[in-house]
């Protein structure tokens, strides 16, 4: 279904006002370590609860990137300005935009990362309250990243501020799965893109 051009103009608008101001960040931290039946056994006696799941995608690891990425406060500020103002529409469209910059943040993030292992096989990116992994396992990842990395705070029940950010592991190994994940593996059964 192809947006009609009122869609596709205000969201072009909207793209190229975020894109003059927004800035998107974006950290990680390499760790040594081993994977067990449902943790992750960082070097120095620190643990993640990751679940059977994560840890078996995470299988073959042998050093591990936490990380954090975010669309930054700006936008967390824009979003709440448009919901303030009842603009249902451009709330929608701001919404998708910073779950791209979010995600594209990421993917970036994990560019960074592949130059400084200089070849190395890394698994995909893995986040709590996905495959098992309980969310307020983000408590760990950012106590071991400094407690607020690239400025992103945590609530009481775990939810991340600025709301457009993700953060999670990625294992590193020569024996490594990097391509192993999917639907196959997540155990959310509400899920709506659930395969049967």
């Amino acid at each position: 279904m192809v947006p009609e051009k009122q869609i596709t103009g205000l969201t072009t608008s909207m793209l190229e006002d975020i894109s003059s101001w927004v800035t998107p960040r974006c950290t990680f931290s390499l760790f040594a370590g081993q994977v067990d039946f449902d943790s992750v056994s960082l070097e120095g006696g620190e643990g993640l609860s990751v679940g059977e799941t994560i840890a078996f995608l995470l299988k073959g690891s042998e050093r591990f990137a936490l990380f954090a990425a975010t669309a930054g406060m700006a936008f967390q500020t824009y979003l709440e300005s448009l919901k303030a103002e009842d603009d249902i529409l451009k709330s929608f469209i701001a919404d998708m935009i910073g779950t791209c910059i979010a995600e594209k943040t990421g993917e970036y993030m994990e560019c960074l990362l592949e130059k400084e292992l200089q070849g190395e096989r890394h698994t995909n990116r893995l986040s709590p309250g996905y495959c098992g992994w309980h969310l307020t396992g983000q408590k760990a990842l950012f106590r071991l990243m400094g407690g607020n990395p690239c400025g992103i705070g945590l609530s009481e029940v775990c939810l991340m501020t600025p709301i457009k950010s993700i953060s999670g592991i990625i294992g590193i190994g020569p024996e490594v799965d990097e391509k192993k994940y999917g639907c196959q593996y997540c155990e959310l059964e509400t899920c709506y893109k659930r395969r049967n």
